[in-house]
């Protein structure tokens, strides 16, 4: 199984497994319609990569140094 990170538009992530991204949201008990509320997803474990901005109410990719 692969693991993939959620980015939700309420600001929270979460991290799930399966061996696409649709069978990790079914398996972690999420429907077709969670989709309207994910923000983002990504291959493993990303979210040291993204910061939720309150303000805009959407994740920011997080430059590299």
């Amino acid at each position: 199984m692969k693991t993939y990170t959620l980015f939700w538009r309420t600001g929270i992530t979460e991290i799930v497994k399966g061996n696409t991204p649709e069978e990790a949201m079914t398996l972690a008990g999420y429907s077709n319609g969670a989709v309207k509320a994910l923000d983002l997803y990504g291959n493993g474990d990303i979210r040291n990569e993204y910061a939720w901005n309150a303000t805009a109410r959407s994740w920011e990719q997080i430059e590299s140094k």
